[in-house]
């Protein structure tokens, strides 16, 4: 019996490998690990460069200058205003100069070329550059104290606030 048993075992062994061995065959006839396709969709065969003829592999210095970079996150809080019409006609503001004086919700820009804008209020003033769009896709909200200064005239139109 025991000549039986290890008859059986070696023949279960032999099936175990030769179902592992046909099954990883037949799985990597289908993968391609890494690598593309030998022919194309419409089975042409792909032309076969190596771009990399040498046995090193090629090394990219992403950090070429060894520097740190830095990241600066700004928090800014959360703005709850709906732009839209003036509620009284009498706010609506139009004109054409070299400043915008606020409180001013403005939607609509006529800028002739890309302009440096300066941005003044009672801490100092920053400068911008505005691409000209045309009709603005959002509003200027302009603070009572704040102006935007063009270096030359522009149009503009926009709400007073109540």
């Amino acid at each position: 019996m025991s000549r039986l048993l290890k008859i059986l075992l070696g023949a279960n062994a032999a099936l175990l490998f030769w179902n592992l061995y046909t099954t990883a065959s037949s799985v990597s006839g289908l993968t391609y690990a890494q690598r593309p396709p030998e022919i194309s969709a419409e089975g042409i065969p792909y032309f076969k460069v190596n771009i990399n003829p040498t046995d090193t592999p090629p090394m990219v210095d992403i950090n070429p200058h060894q520097t740190v970079p830095l990241v600066e996150v700004t928090r800014m809080p959360e703005i709850r205003l709906r732009a839209a019409g003036c509620e009284n006609r009498q706010n609506f503001r139009t004109g054409i100069g070299r400043s915008i004086s606020g409180p001013l919700v403005v939607t609509y820009l006529n800028l002739p070329q890309q302009s440096i804008v300066t941005l003044a209020d009672l801490n100092g003033s920053e400068r911008l550059t505005l691409e000209p769009a045309g009709q603005l896709t959002t509003a200027i909200f302009l603070a009572s104290g704040q102006r935007l200064e063009f270096d030359s005239d522009i149009m503009y139109s926009g709400c007073q606030p109540e």
